[in-house]
């Protein structure tokens, strides 16, 4: 039965109404879901803002923290350069305090001093100890020689001995009269003592364990002086103090190595007398190994020298001048040359000496060997120990 007009209309109205409805709730939904996209899209942004802040203040932070530190460390290596660099500065001013002062009372060792020379002549009349400045002269053998300071080269020389297929002799010694501190108390320095001793091509010598000047330790008559003065042993150098000494050095080189050290010696600073080399050869140690020279000087590289300019008084005037003993890299090698170039036998049999960490920071000496060794290769030269260099032998 046909539905009545007014029924139909009223039945499509509220199809219509219930179609308006569902179009206004999808509406509303859809706006929702955009408010809820927008609302997380700004609470991203806002929280990758709040992130990116804290990590740029974080940033901040640690490079103002950076900076305080580089600074500090800064600081602390200027400190301990300037320390350095004003060591032997400082030794030569308490020795000057010390002649220059009258108000403290000093004791004369003169007796004790007098009864252990006359010792050293009595122990030491059936030895004679040599000085020896130079190998065999007839062969092209080079001794390169290096006595330990604190060490700082020991790498780069094992890099040298590797690479060059050179032999070198090393003379060892603590640097200091201590019991705590000092070369032999520096890990990386026993590692790589040990490292070349297994290359087969070092050879090590004796450089003593406290580096005093034995030449005024024995002589020395102050007590003041040798209280104030590092490189001076407290009291007199006796023959038992020597042994001492040697026997150190003996003993922690065979316990990292499993090897005996060559009878070999070098005292600092050259200070030796002939009484000295007789009564170490007493003692077992005859010959001490000296450094070359001729007429123009010596084999003894100033790579200790690090000042390039010292004061000094001209007409009553406190000048800074070049320091006449400092010698850049290239004029060291300059040198080398002129050195081999003026003598008879050119460097056949020559003792070179360097040192294994001195207060030079810049420009050191230890950088002219790779440029020094080819050189002197190339012109038919070889490296050796202080053995092979002394024999009567081609090595």
């Amino acid at each position: 039965m046909p539905l009545d007009p007014i029924e139909e209309e009223k039945e499509i109205q509220d199809i219509v109404h219930e179609l308006s409805k569902d179009i206004e709730k999808d509406r509303n939904f859809a706006k929702q879901v955009k408010r809820l996209l927008f609302l997380g899209f700004l609470t991203l942004s806002i929280s990758s803002v709040v992130v990116l802040l804290s990590y740029l203040l974080y940033l901040s932070f640690s490079v103002d923290q950076l900076q305080t530190e580089v600074k500090a460390k800064d600081k602390m290596l200027q400190e301990m350069e300037e320390s350095l660099s004003s060591l032997m500065y400082q030794e030569q001013l308490r020795e000057e305090q010390y002649l220059t002062s009258e108000s403290e009372i000093d004791e004369s060792l003169q007796k004790q001093v007098e009864k252990n020379i006359n010792y050293l002549k009595e122990v030491s009349k059936e030895t004679k100890g040599k000085n020896i400045l130079r190998g065999n002269e007839k062969y092209k053998e080079i001794a390169l020689t290096f006595d330990l300071a604190t060490g700082e080269e020991l790498a780069l020389l094992y890099q040298y001995v590797k690479e060059y297929n050179i032999k070198i002799t090393i003379f060892l010694s603590n640097e200091r009269p201590s019991d705590t501190s000092g070369s032999f108390f520096v890990r990386s320095n026993l590692d790589l003592i040990k490292r070349l001793a297994k290359t087969g091509n070092v050879e090590f010598g004796n450089h003593t364990w406290s580096h005093f000047n034995y030449s005024r330790s024995v002589s020395e008559t102050s007590q003041r002086k040798r209280t104030v003065l590092e490189y001076l042993s407290k009291s007199v150098l006796d023959l038992t103090r020597m042994a001492e000494e040697l026997k150190r050095v003996e003993d922690i080189f065979y316990a990292l190595t499993k090897q005996e050290l060559k009878k070999y010696y070098r005292l600092p600073y050259g200070a030796i007398n002939q009484l000295i080399l007789d009564a170490h050869a007493s003692i077992g140690y005859t010959q001490h190994i000296m450094w070359s020279r001729n007429n123009k000087g010596s084999l003894d590289l100033p790579d200790y020298i690090h000042k390039q300019f010292v004061y000094q008084n001209q007409n009553g005037k406190r000048v800074v001048v070049k320091n006449p003993y400092y010698k850049t890299s290239q004029e060291t090698l300059d040198y080398l040359d002129l050195w081999e170039s003026v003598d008879p036998h050119g460097m056949n049999g020559a003792i070179i000496l360097m040192h294994l960490g001195s207060p030079r920071k810049f420009d050191k000496l230890i950088y002219i060997l790779p440029e020094f060794i080819k050189k002197m290769q190339k012109k038919g030269y070889h490296f050796n120990t202080v053995s092979e260099v002394l024999n009567d032998k081609e090595d």
